[in-house]
């Protein structure tokens, strides 16, 4: 016990004293992760076009290349990182990385990816080589070959696994005379519908006039076809008592803007499984962020007790992707920083190192 007490006491004490350290998984062995840095990434010298963003996660230099501006793609990435400085020419730069004139040479970068067409890459590179901890400064060049693109969308079957959903916000509880205000918790509706495994005591009650938004693992959206269930809401019903009428309201934000998509009465969903209504739900051929459902139930029992929506599960079919395809109108791009040494504008910029000043 006192040998616990003992390291539970250091632990706390390194975490206090690392500011943006934290613990990132403690399931088997605790994996120390720093915050995440962003840098422009900038083309053709002067030009935003994305981030790059950078962590230390135990052994390993997190990073994460991403695309903010319209009509560019990434089509080739190469990273490296040391714990020395570039404009050393005794540093280990100079052995493979850059030129004796202090050209970066990116091909020889630890990271290199090419063939590329996305608007968001990540990877990590390990530096347990040479990594000291938090108080040893990166010297880190992100490299970048980024191009005009065209994107398509496209509206493809979900990934079974992965097409409940998956987060809410907006959660605003309504009217719930009568009943366990442990029923109103909206995280109860995440992920697969409880009752498919015979569970039908978790689930969230909306109350009467209340809403909830939720969104998926990626945009969803409607195929076209009306006779496939595009949304399937899944309500709690004991026995399916058909007396208990339940309604909600669905609608689907995109463009900006909230749209209505249809209503329901629970008692007119699908039965095919026992203790539960599914209400099936069409919709648009368009890229959907999120839906938001309303409670509009008006029924009570003799006693006073509201009858309310009891969503245990939200299930979308269809996601919404882009398909990108890179044209040859392509410039080189770095994350914004300091100019190495040799007569270019590549650059490489600073990590860490100063927390423990």
């Amino acid at each position: 016990m006192k040998k616990f007490l003992v390291g539970f006491i250091l632990f706390s004490m390194v975490v206090s004293v690392i500011p943006g350290a934290v613990v990132d998984d403690c399931d088997t062995t605790c994996v120390w992760c720093m915050d995440w840095e962003p840098y422009g990434l900038y083309a053709g010298q002067n030009e935003l076009v994305g981030n790059v963003s950078v962590r230390v996660c135990g052994d390993n230099l997190e990073y994460k290349y991403e695309i903010t501006e319209p009509g560019w793609c990434i089509s080739e990435i190469h990273l490296m990182a040391l714990n020395e400085s570039p404009n050393d020419t005794s540093s280990s730069w100079y052995t493979k990385y850059v030129t004796k004139k202090g050209n970066p040479k990116v091909g020889k970068f630890e990271v290199n990816k090419e063939g590329l067409c996305v608007t968001e890459y990540s990877g990590t590179l390990d530096i347990s080589e040479f990594y000291d901890g938090p108080c040893d400064k990166l010297y880190i060049a992100a490299h970048a070959v980024v191009c005009r693109c065209d994107v398509e969308k496209k509206c493809v079957e979900a990934d079974e696994d992965n097409s409940w959903a998956v987060g809410f916000e907006n959660y605003i509880a309504g009217n719930g005379t009568g009943n366990d205000e442990n029923r109103y918790d909206p995280y109860r509706c995440l992920g697969v519908a409880n009752v498919l495994s015979g569970d039908r005591e978790n689930f969230t009650s909306l109350g009467r006039d209340g809403s909830i938004e939720l969104f998926f693992e990626n945009k969803i959206c409607g195929d076209g076809d009306c006779t496939t269930p595009d949304l399937e809401v899944y309500e709690i019903t004991y026995n399916q008592n058909t007396d208990w009428e339940e309604l909600i309201s669905v609608e689907a934000y995109y463009g900006g803007n909230y749209h209505y998509i249809g209503s329901a009465l629970n008692a007119n969903g699908s039965t095919a499984v026992n203790d539960s209504f599914i209400n099936y739900f069409t919709l648009p051929c368009e890229c959907i962020e999120k839906i938001r459902i309303t409670d509009m139930s008006t029924g009570a029992s003799s006693s006073g007790q509201v009858f309310d929506y009891d969503i245990d599960g939200v299930k979308a079919n269809y996601w919404c992707i882009s398909e990108y395809t890179c044209t040859d109108e392509c410039e080189t791009a770095w994350g914004k920083g300091t100019s190495f040494p040799g007569n270019n504008w590549a650059m490489y910029f600073e990590y860490g190192g100063c927390i423990c000043n």
